[in-house]
């Protein structure tokens, strides 16, 4: 079989290659023991390498080979199709990966992704995960493709919390070859956080043969692992069952100080009169500075001074038919590194399930009514040191005072501490608060614990009490708590929620989507191995049902209750999947609900039902798509919606995506429509470079928006960002006026010291 060698430049001399050949097939690693994790020991070295992915620098002649992988998906268990090796060497400063990744059928080999952070989970990839401090729970994840391409992300809670706008600093290099691919990492160990008194580091290596529609891992998974329907955590994320990368030694642990001084340039103009009162001027020009200091090994204090989001892109347009707010993502940088640190609140089982509570949302810092408030400075202080979990932000936001528009001057401060107990379980506390150059002092106080007695159970719980100068000091009912059980078996899925919050409870620095509420929320899936049914083209197939009430905590009348039985969901052999649901809803009104401009809906107590199907096609296609339709009755008459979404990937340089979300509703008290067109299309002229495109029109509230944004990361670290804003006020296509024009450009510029 031709290996890691086989493909290395033929410049190093014939000797020198056959003797360290020959010495390197004495290191093929031994069967690991019974039980024992799969281990790969790391070659140190003494000088950098070439990062090419040509693999001709002499130390991957003397290097350990690795390989062996173990399927996942669809057969668990069993050897990988095709063969897959690695190597780990290493200097003072930097941990070097070579992958070789063969393939029988190199012509196959699917490769679409170039831009950074992009999901390369549609393609032919290989994901690195690496648990610096051995704790089994948190780690760093990097993955790249036959592109080069590179995504990132921060692993908290193996999984449960995601932060995929994390950029390390680091560098890949891939080619393909006549047998498959090759792909070469360098990661700065300055880049990453870790316990220098460790020699051997949590290590698994995920690789996904797309277009066999097969995953498998360095050191196997069960099947139980990663059949969450949630497509974004990646099996290899359980990092309590990583192998071990080994020989670790002698590693450079400075505290690294990282300076990112900006400047900043905009200039633009809008129509006054389509304006929202109090918008922010257009014309500027400033600079702002970031600082990284590792404190300890284990603890990074981040400060932002005169702090601007212009690279952010902008939210994704909604049309609200619920009587609740909408929940908008973060996005800014600052905000989002290490994030996972300051979850605290219920668990959200499902991606399409939308945010309930959350102790600490950092939306509330910087906005205000979704326009920017100028940040004066910030200041958070993160880490792992030992096993404790620490966060603590402190931000100073500058008053706002326009005509139409004021917001004081407000300092925000959050404290998140976790003890981590045993092999999985954990015990935190949070304190959360807002405190504005006036009336309207907030804290909110709480804790929580996550006991897992097994790698199937889980039991979280929460309690949190809020102040607030708003409520009345004889009130009293200004608690949440909230208990969860949870089982996630090879077949089976299995969770049980209970909240409750009272009526006065406010959490200002946190989002609340529904108060004075008891919840109960009961789910079960099933998803059996019917390995028989792919003969017929069925990967697999699952049935699900749940319930979701709630009723007044004040007075246990039933505020709303939502029935949904999954009848049907299935896999394809060719990685399509589709669903098909009967929901009942019942909703009690006590008040009039506004649910669009016109449309009243009158108190009463609703009962309807309808049905939601769903399909995503295989994702690795040129051209696929996610489509979803529900219909039914409706309050007082029916309703038909469709949300649909065409994802084009005609080569590495160009992807597209089209989207349209459209609601028909006939009521007694009015019919209405809504549709909501969104186009991107993302260009990547190299890994480092890109142009994306997002023009969105919704007819709801008559807006066109065009967001363009060039980003080009001219060195690690280091990036030019030029953006243009355009919006129209728009009743059609048609007929449209301009509200505002504005383009910004922005230089960081990366010192390390």
């Amino acid at each position: 079989m031709t290996n890691l060698r086989a493909i290395r430049s033929c410049s190093i001399q014939p000797l020198l290659w056959l003797v360290s050949a020959a010495a390197a097939a004495g290191q093929e690693p031994a069967p690991a023991a019974a039980g024992a994790p799969r281990r790969l020991e790391a070659l140190a070295i003494d000088r950098a390498i070439d990062v090419d992915g040509s693999l001709d620098d002499e130390p991957w002649s003397r290097a350990v080979v690795a390989s062996g992988f173990t399927q996942h998906d669809p057969h668990d268990g069993v050897p990988a199709t095709e063969d897959t090796e690695l190597q780990a060497v290493y200097t003072p400063s930097t941990l070097y990966l070579a992958i070789f990744a063969h393939d029988a059928k190199p012509q196959a080999i699917i490769a679409k992704e170039m831009e950074r952070d992009s999901p390369l989970e549609r393609d032919d990839s290989v994901i690195v995960v690496l648990d610096t401090f051995r704790d089994r729970r948190n780690a760093y994840a990097f993955a790249t493709n036959a592109n080069a391409a590179r995504f990132d992300v921060l692993v908290t809670d193996e999984g449960r919390n995601l932060n995929p706008q994390w950029n390390g600093v680091w560098a890949a290099a891939a080619r393909r070859t006549a047998s498959g691919w090759v792909a070469e990492i360098a990661i700065p160990f300055a880049t990453l956080r870790f316990d220098p008194s460790l020699e051997s580091w949590g290590f698994n290596v995920q690789r996904s043969i797309r277009h066999l529609n097969e995953t498998g891992h360095f050191a196997a998974l069960p099947r139980d692992v990663g059949i969450s329907p949630n497509l974004q955590i990646q099996p290899v994320y359980r990092v309590s069952l990583a192998g071990e990368l080994a020989g670790l030694r002698g590693l450079r642990t400075s505290r690294r100080l990282d300076l990112k001084p900006y400047v900043l340039g905009s200039a633009g103009e809008r129509d006054e009169s389509l304006a929202p009162p109090g918008a922010p001027d257009l014309d500027d020009f400033e600079p702002g500075l970031d600082v990284k200091w590792g404190v300890t090994r284990e603890l990074a204090l981040d400060v932002t001074l005169n702090t601007d989001f212009a690279e952010v892109e902008v939210d994704d347009q909604q049309v609200n038919l619920t009587r609740f707010s909408l929940f908008f993502p973060e996005k800014r940088e600052f905000f989002l590194e290490n994030s996972g640190i300051f979850d605290f609140g219920p668990p959200l089982r499902r991606d399409e399930d939308p945010a309930l509570l959350e102790g600490f949302f950092s939306r509330r810092i910087g906005l205000d009514a979704g326009q920017e408030v100028p940040i004066d400075a910030g200041v958070r202080l993160t880490g792992r040191p030992g096993a404790w979990n620490l966060g603590v932000l402190a931000v100073a936001t500058r008053e706002v005072s326009e005509p139409g528009r004021f917001v004081p001057d407000t300092a925000f401060g959050v404290v998140r501490v976790k003890r981590n107990l045993g092999q999985r379980s954990s015990v935190g506390a949070l304190f959360t608060g807002r405190d504005p150059s006036g009336p309207g002092r907030n804290q909110v106080l709480g804790a929580d614990f996550d006991y897992r007695p097994s790698r199937k159970l889980s039991l979280t719980g929460f309690a949190a009490q809020s102040d607030d100068e708003a409520v009345r000091a004889d009130a009293g009912d200004e608690h949440t708590a909230g208990l969860g059980f949870g089982y996630e078996g090879r077949a089976l899925i299995a969770s049980l929620d209970l909240l409750e919050v009272g009526e006065d409870f406010r959490p200002e620095t946190g989002f609340l989507l529904r108060s004075d509420i008891r919840r109960v929320n009961p789910r079960v899936r099933y998803t059996p191995r019917t390995p028989q049914l792919e003969r017929y083209g069925v990967r697999g197939w699952y049935t699900e049902a749940l319930v979701d009430y709630y009723e007044r905590a004040s007075t246990g009348e039933l505020e709303s209750r939502r029935v949904e039985l999954t009848a049907l969901g299935m896999r394809t052999t060719r990685d399509e999947r589709w669903r098909l649901a009967w929901i009942d809803e019942t909703e009690n009104l006590f008040a009039p609900f506004v649910i669009f401009p016109g449309v009243v809906v009158p108190p009463s107590l609703y009962r309807f039902d309808g049905w939601d199907l769903g399909f995503r096609s295989n994702n690795r296609r040129v051209v696929s798509t996610r489509t979803g339709v529900v219909w039914g009755d409706f309050f007082t008459g029916e309703r038909f919606s469709v949300r649909s979404a065409i994802i084009a990937r005609p080569s590495r340089f160009v992807r597209t995506s089209t989207g349209w979300v459209h609601n028909d509703v006939e009521l007694r008290e009015g019919a209405f429509t809504t549709n909501v067109l969104s186009q991107r299309v993302d260009f990547s002229f190299t890994p480092d470079m890109r142009l994306n495109a997002l023009v969105q029109y919704n007819d709801a509230v008559d807006f066109l928006g065009a967001n363009l944004r060039f980003n080009w990361s001219y060195r690690p670290g280091a990036d030019l960002y030029v953006v243009y804003n355009e919006t129209w006020d728009a009743p059609s296509l048609s007929d449209r006026a301009t509200r505002d024009r504005q383009i910004i450009v922005k230089v960081t510029y990366l010192i390390r010291r």
